[in-house]
Order: C-alpha cells, then structure tokens, then sequence
C-alpha cells in the first residue's frame, strides 16, 4: 500500500513537470510583481541613429556605467564620420579610455546608403562628445553630439 502511494505520487510529479514543458514554462524561482528582470552580462544596449547634413539624431545618448552599447548610425544624405573622444570632458588623456572600443579606435566612416555599427564598452562615467569627421559642407563643425555615462 505504501509502494501504490509512492508510485502514485512520482507519477504525479512526472505528470506536473511533462505539462509544464509541453506548456512552454520552466520551473524557477518565484519573483514579486514589482521587481524588475535584471540586464544579463552578455546584453547589449541598441541605439540607432541617423545622420544627414549638420545633424546626428539623437546627438544626446546616455548609456550606464558598464553598460555595452551598440550605436547602429545610418546616413541619410551622404557619407558621414563619426569621431567620438575616448575620454570624458576634463580627464585626463592618458591611462586607459572610459569608452572602450575593440580593436582601439575612436574614428568611423559612415558610408552613403549602408548602416554603420559601432561598439564600445562605457568603462567610466562622464560625457564623451563626438562630431562629423567627413568635411559634408558649410556648417560641418556644428554636426556633433555627446554620449553621457552615468554611474
């Protein structure tokens, strides 16, 4: 009799943890309405741009200390650059950069009708400011923007 009640109860479980696979659910832990899925190491932060004659949008991007980011800039008029500091206004330029880039650059053509990625790593906190590095006409030096780290 006990054997029957120890075979019914695995039967059971069996049966619970086979409908919950069949359903799509994993089994894990239970959280709270109000918490928030934390961001896993391996995930990047998406920001897609454009670029035309005199502007960035958004020329203001903040991003999180840590953070991985992944700038995807498309031109829509013609080619552009794009020349960001790797060192936050009013740091020193030496050790290493608070934007990290790999392999290490900090200038990037954007070519006519093609999206150009950019990656980098937000290692300090602070605004690193970014302009056109392409000559596109009269008002050139005006077309710039910041990414801003936050702690």
């Amino acid at each position: 009799m006990i054997l029957r009640r120890v075979v019914s109860a695995s039967a059971a479980l069996v049966a619970l943890l086979l409908a919950g696979n069949l359903a799509g659910q994993q089994p894990g832990p239970v959280k709270a309405a109000s918490e928030k899925p934390q961001a896993s190491a391996g995930q990047v932060k998406v920001i897609e741009m454009t670029s035309k004659k005199y502007e960035y949008s958004p020329n203001e991007i903040h991003v999180k200390k840590g953070a991985r980011v992944q700038l995807k800039i498309r031109p829509l008029d013609r080619t552009h650059g794009f020349k960001v500091s790797l060192y936050p206004d009013g740091a020193e330029q030496s050790g290493p950069p608070g934007l990290k880039f790999d392999p290490a650059q900090d200038n990037f053509k954007i070519e006519k009708g093609q999206e150009r990625v950019i990656e980098f790593v937000a290692e300090r906190a602070g605004t690193y400011p970014f302009k056109c590095s392409v000559f596109c006409g009269f008002r050139h030096h005006g077309m710039k923007g910041k990414v801003i780290v936050e702690e």
